[in-house]
């Protein structure tokens, strides 16, 4: 059965904090003028995709990716506090190398199995997929429609996770680019995968790890 309608998972474009390795959560960083010529090469790519709304995380970084993306498409946005990114609480702003170098077995947990981490002042990988992925069924449950949501890698890996349906540990099976965007089917017989991570829109592009 051919999915009736569609979704796209877009991951914000590039920061300076992804650029230095400074771990982001919740913390307030823009878009740097990579991240800001990414999201509109997402826009350009996805012109004709016949995108309805677009909902997004309330930071800054993928809100100013949603706005230049719906500008190009022509659609509305909705800011969404279910597609918000993970707290990392005391972690935030901080350089992902003195975390490694101050805490050796948290920074182990989180590059082998983050679902079991929680950091102080954060939450949980399981609170993030909880939270995101009851939110993506809702508006599934419309039906009808094609749609997107600009949002974080954090999410992006969970929601695959419970679409899917991989156990944990799952979170580093899953690997998304900033600016890249996947693609799923959705109908009456539940979620189908249809392409992940699309990169082949960025004229330039930089691998992420942890």
């Amino acid at each position: 059965m051919a999915a009736r309608n569609r979704f796209f998972l877009i991951r914000h474009g590039e920061t300076e904090f992804n650029r230095l390795g400074i771990f982001r959560g919740r913390y307030e960083v823009d878009l740097n003028d990579r991240g800001r010529r990414q999201a509109g090469e997402i826009g350009a790519v996805l012109e004709s995709e016949g995108i309805d709304f677009i909902f997004t995380s309330p930071l800054s970084r993928a809100v100013e990716t949603a706005e230049i993306v719906s500008r190009s498409i022509g659609v509305e946005y909705r800011i969404d506090e279910a597609f918000n990114n993970i707290s990392l609480g005391e972690w935030q702003g901080v350089e992902k190398k003195k975390i490694q170098h101050d805490f050796p077995e948290e920074w182990k947990l989180w590059t082998t199995n983050p679902e079991n981490l929680l950091i102080p002042g954060g939450e949980t990988v399981e609170q993030v997929r909880q939270r995101s992925f009851a939110r993506l069924v809702e508006i599934t449950g419309e039906g009808g429609t094609t749609f997107a949501v600009v949002t974080h890698r954090s999410v992006i890996k969970t929601l695959a996770a419970s679409i899917l349906g991989v156990s944990p540990p799952y979170f580093w099976k899953f690997y998304i680019d900033n600016a890249a965007y996947s693609v799923f089917g959705y109908d009456d017989a539940g979620f189908t995968l249809l392409s992940w991570n699309n990169n082949n829109h960025l004229s330039e592009n930089v691998t992420e790890v942890f």
